[in-house]
């Protein structure tokens, strides 16, 4: 096709050239102007011959015309295929990145929220065990407030017997100065007081000591300290190994329902 476009321009070309030269030969020939030299049907077919020429040149220039147009037509088309292409290839690479940077903030706030989780398991672990370690020493004070109480009423106790002795031994001078025998028997009487106080008292502590001495071991086995006071009736009878095995106080047979591990070595 494009041999044929090539070539036909130039034989309509030399066509026309020749036709050009052959008039111009014979204006050369003719140097002046002779009416009887003219021939109109020699005129008449040289127009004839240049408009097939002409028609010719047409027909070719709007045959190119049209191939030119298909081509241009060929070549928008694939522009516009291309360009659609190109913009969708942009766009999935863009949601392609969008979905890989929203994957990684997902994961990284995935582990942020696992991080602070485990941080708030633990923080509530330790605050489970400050608040049993609270509740133990709540426990703890109670009986060493007990104990501080008893320990108080007992030296009240004491204390009161010391001044009923002490004010027997105090005695008007006067009577003791008139009376020697009465002075003997009132000192009778107040070191039988003492001796009496006395007995009594080393009666008392010694039966304090062998009491607190049984409460100290293990009501259930015997061979072990008390150290763990039941709840709710509050009483240091059993071990940390009997303890698990018991339901019930072995004083009161009350219901056991908790029991607080008291450390000794406070006392």
């Amino acid at each position: 096709m494009t041999d044929s476009i090539q070539t036909l321009p130039l034989k309509s070309i030399n066509g026309f050239a020749s036709g050009l030269s052959i008039s111009r030969k014979r204006s050369r020939d003719s140097s002046s102007f002779n009416p009887s030299l003219i021939s109109i049907p020699n005129v008449s077919l040289n127009y004839q011959h240049q408009n097939g020429q002409f028609g010719e040149l047409t027909l070719l220039n709007d045959d190119i015309s049209s191939q030119m147009y298909q081509q241009q037509l060929e070549i928008d088309r694939f522009v516009v295929h291309h360009t659609e292409n190109v913009r969708t290839e942009i766009e999935e690479m863009r949601r392609q990145n969008a979905r890989r940077l929203i994957a990684a903030v997902h994961e990284g706030i995935t582990k942020r929220l696992k991080t602070k989780e485990e941080e708030i398991i633990k923080i509530g672990q330790m605050n489970w065990s400050l608040e049993e370690k609270v509740k133990s020493l709540i426990v703890e004070n109670q009986i060493l407030k007990e104990l501080c109480e008893t320990n108080e009423a007992t030296a009240n106790a004491l204390r009161n017997k010391l001044q009923q002795v002490l004010a027997q031994i105090q005695l008007p001078h006067h009577e003791f100065a008139d009376n020697s025998a009465k002075a003997k028997a009132t000192s009778a009487l107040v070191d039988d007081a003492e001796s009496f106080c006395g007995s009594n008292y080393e009666e008392d502590h010694e039966r304090d000591r062998e009491r607190k001495v049984s409460d100290r071991w293990c009501r259930s086995c015997g061979k072990e300290e008390s150290c763990v006071l039941l709840l709710p009736c509050r009483h240091l009878c059993v071990c940390t190994s009997c303890v698990s095995s018991l339901n019930i106080c072995p004083i009161c047979n009350s219901v056991k329902s908790a029991a607080v591990v008291v450390n000794m070595n406070l006392f």
